[in-house]
């Protein structure tokens, strides 16, 4: 067999161009499951289906994305382009009041967080609002040229209206939202003066018949909307800095109104703190004249109660000198003196009562006697005990020398008895007296020092509470006028709390362009969309393209696969024609094992419509049967529009209808072919009763006599949906061999009559895929049945041995 595919009297002529080339990918059998097992089981090739039908669907995809893609273009210039105005303020911190590295001055006016609960406030906005006149709203940029010097009252009516010149560009109309007209004038004069506008417009600058509509919305409203639209960023973590910022469409307008509500802010904070100060300076005043009235008062106080307690003893230290310590009060020292000196006599009063007592029963002890502080203070009992003791001690000296006998002893005797019994008890006896007295004067001076003693307390309690009340208000005056100062100082050198750090500039770039995030996501949707409506219109696609609707939809094993060809007629020798060649040797070897060994094979070829190529894989896979050395028959048993004659430039006529109806023998019908072991017989006469000489005993009769004559007999059969004509060929030949095109073929037509053939005693060999692409779910089978270019088949001339061995 030649790896060329010949036409004209070498080969049929095969058209080849009618196959797409494009088609979804495979499944037979066991080559089926090996390839899908690259995806998920069950259905691990959808997402090659997807991108078949992506492919299929190019231009529809691209199509739904140009339009997509233009729609978003028009819809971004209806988007305004946002640009960010943005200011900042420093806020300065208020210095404490331990700081007094710098000048003096009150702490700051607000808390961190409350400057922006002030700036939000409608003392800042509504003078914004006026000065930029933001109450105005213009319905068009030339409304808005014609009202650059439309300012309003401070009482005035909202609403929409609309300004009309008259046809003669003098007279004008000023109307309100429901068309009332509100005043009638001539250009020049004052518009809307009775609804609070003063707004006089140039002649000239409004053409004649133009209307211009415009809104005027209250003050505090539009202050509303200001402060909703203002964004404000302060963390004192990160400084002291307030930070403004506004978005808009026109940068020119949103950097002035930042600008003045940046400059509205800090002049209210000025006035505020300035006001604060005048206030706080008040207070402080009259708060001074009030302490300097109760210090004057407690002072005073103070003052009358020491001149009525000067005289009286107090607890309080009097210094001997400058730099001496302080000594008690005399009161206090007087009467514990006297405490003493009343302990002291009646000590010295009780032991010299035990001395005398001691005395009577022995003699006079002199030394219990001296000891005692009171008898060294009484001379005369000092003197007779000095003399007691001298004469004891001259009577000790005489008794040495002397018996008592002597009269000097008994003299010295005498005296001493005397000096013990009768002169020093006398003598005791009037200190005793003495000592009683002075007692009882003490007595009584003590008391009368206890009872002045007993009245400093509460004296003194009182002269602390008086002097603590003249240190309250001391110190009270004294902070308050120090207060007073610094508010007086702060207010005549009053600084800010708010600076502007950095004003608004008018912004040259957008800070938020949504157009291109608009343009994208309508290519996006776009192409969302189209690859929706291509996996849908692929859904819904009546033709069969992919692999799975044969083997699962339709179960037919596929037998092999033809794959596309560019060129109508391929070149010999090129490689879609080898590509071809080995194809059909492919499916020649699928449907040997497909029909087994019993007998000769016997095969009817259909297809379920026309156009699915189905004479030509009749034709050349009879030629590759009978390139292999069978003994071939094919037969034109389409007897409707047979054509196969023309392929092999043989006659039609007498065919296969001619035989059936008799007349002649089954041997006039045979047609040799260009191609050895190939013969053919045409479809005949065609005839209305075709169908039923199909159906007749002389087409079994041929069948079985050419049977035992042919090793390969095909019989090339109208389409399934033609008529009867294949169920009844497959009924006589017992086998079919079904070809179907990828993207030409109805499923569902093909699903029916499937459906037919189970009723009938036909076996369905397989199905034979016409028109494989290289690309698509199909690559598979291509890259199956195809061929590795280089390795075609070819005749060659031998040379001779040395020629051989060279080679």
């Amino acid at each position: 067999m030649s790896s060329d595919l010949p036409t004209g009297p070498e080969r049929p002529a095969t058209d080849l161009s009618a196959q797409p080339d494009t088609a979804p990918l495979p499944a037979f059998d066991s080559l089926h499951q090996m390839w899908a097992g690259d995806g998920n089981e069950g259905g691990g090739q959808d997402w090659r289906r997807y991108l078949s039908a992506l492919i299929r669907y190019k231009w529809l995809i691209l199509l739904v994305l140009g339009v997509g893609a233009a729609g978003g273009v028009v819809a971004s210039r209806f988007v305004p382009v946002q640009y960010t105005a943005q200011a900042t303020i420093w806020v300065e911190a208020g210095s404490s009041r331990g700081d007094n590295s710098g000048p003096i001055r009150t702490a700051g006016l607000l808390q961190s967080y409350s400057w922006v609960e002030l700036l939000r406030s409608y003392v800042v906005l509504d003078h914004v609002v006026r000065e930029m006149r933001l109450y105005l709203s213009p319905s068009s940029p030339a409304a808005a040229s014609a009202l650059r010097n439309f300012t309003v009252k401070e009482r005035f009516q909202p609403g929409s209206y609309e300004f009309v010149v008259g046809r003669d560009g003098n007279s004008f109309e000023l109307l309100a939202r429901g068309g009332e007209v509100l005043q009638r004038g001539v250009l020049g004069d004052s518009v809307g003066a009775d609804l609070g506008f003063q707004w006089v417009p140039a002649p000239g600058l409004v053409p004649a018949g133009e209307r211009i509509a415009f809104t005027v919305a209250n003050p505090r409203d539009a202050a509303r909307r200001l402060s909703e639209s203002l964004s404000t960023n302060m963390n004192p973590q990160q400084g002291n800095f307030l930070r403004i910022a506004l978005f808009g469409t026109d940068p020119q307008k949103i950097t002035a109104t930042v600008n003045g509500v940046a400059h509205r802010l800090v002049e209210v904070a000025a006035d505020l703190k300035r006001a604060r100060l005048d206030e706080l300076t008040k207070i402080l005043d009259e708060q001074l004249r009030v302490a300097r009235e109760s210090l004057e008062e407690a002072e005073i106080a103070l003052e009358a109660f020491r001149v009525q307690t000067i005289t009286l003893p107090s607890d309080r230290g009097l210094a001997v000198a400058p730099g001496v310590a302080a000594t008690q009060d005399p009161a206090f020292s007087q009467y514990f003196e006297m405490k003493f000196q009343q302990e002291q006599i009646k000590r010295d009063h009780d032991a010299i009562q035990r001395a005398l007592a001691a005395a009577r029963d022995s003699s006079l002890a002199v030394e219990a006697l001296e000891v005692i502080p009171a008898v060294q203070q009484s001379s005369q009992l000092r003197g007779a005990l000095a003399e007691l003791t001298t004469k004891r001690a001259e009577l000790r000296a005489l008794r040495h020398r002397y018996t008592d006998e002597h009269p000097d002893v008994k003299q010295l005797i005498a005296q001493v008895d005397s000096l013990e019994m009768t002169v020093i008890p006398r003598f005791a006896g009037v200190l005793l007296s003495e000592l009683r007295a002075r007692r009882s004067e003490l007595d009584r001076l003590i008391d009368s020092s206890s009872e002045e003693l007993r009245q400093i307390p509460p004296r003194m309690i009182e002269e602390a509470r008086l002097q603590r009340h003249v240190a309250t208000a001391e110190a009270l005056y004294t902070n308050l006028h120090q207060r007073y100062n610094e508010a007086r100082l702060a207010a005549e050198s009053s600084i800010p709390d708010l600076s502007i750090l950095d004003e608004a500039v008018v912004p040259q770039w957008p800070s938020s362009n949504k157009r291109p995030q608009i343009i994208l996501m309508a290519i996006a949707g776009s192409l969302g969309l189209a690859i929706l409506g291509a996996i849908l219109l692929d859904r819904i696609d009546p033709r069969l393209r992919y692999p799975e609707q044969v083997t699962h939809g339709l179960g037919l094993p596929i037998i092999g696969a033809v794959p596309h060809v560019h060129q109508r007629k391929p070149l010999p020798g090129s490689d879609e024609a080898a590509s071809v060649v080995e194809a059909f040797r492919s499916i020649r070897l699928s449907l040997m094992h497909a029909y087994g060994t019993a007998g000769p094979l016997m095969v009817t070829l259909s297809s379920p419509g026309s156009g699915d190529g189905k004479s030509f894989i009749s034709s050349n896979l009879a030629l590759a049967f009978a390139e292999l050395g069978r003994r071939t028959l094919l037969i034109d048993g389409d007897i409707r529009r047979g054509a196969l004659h023309r392929l092999f430039g043989l006659s039609r006529k007498p065919g296969l209808t001619d035989y059936l109806r008799g007349g002649m023998e089954w041997e006039a019908l045979i047609q040799r072919t260009e191609h050895k072991a190939l013969d053919f017989v045409g479809c005949g006469t065609r005839l209305q009763t075709g169908p039923e000489l199909l159906s007749s005993a002389p087409m079994g009769l041929l069948l079985k006599e050419l049977r035992s004559r042919y090793d390969v007999i095909l019989v090339d059969s109208p389409p399934l949906g033609a008529g009867i004509d294949p169920f009844v060929l497959g009924t006589l030949t017992g086998n079919l061999l079904m070809v179907v095109r990828t993207g030409s073929t109805d499923r569902e037509m093909a699903g029916a009559k499937l459906d037919l053939l189970q009723r009938l005693p036909i076996r369905i060999l397989g199905a034979v895929l016409n028109g494989v692409s290289a690309t698509g779910l199909y690559r598979y089978y291509y890259r199956h049945y195809a061929y590795l270019p280089g390795y075609q088949a070819e005749d060659e001339e031998p040379t001779g041995v040395h020629d051989l061995v060279n080679v």
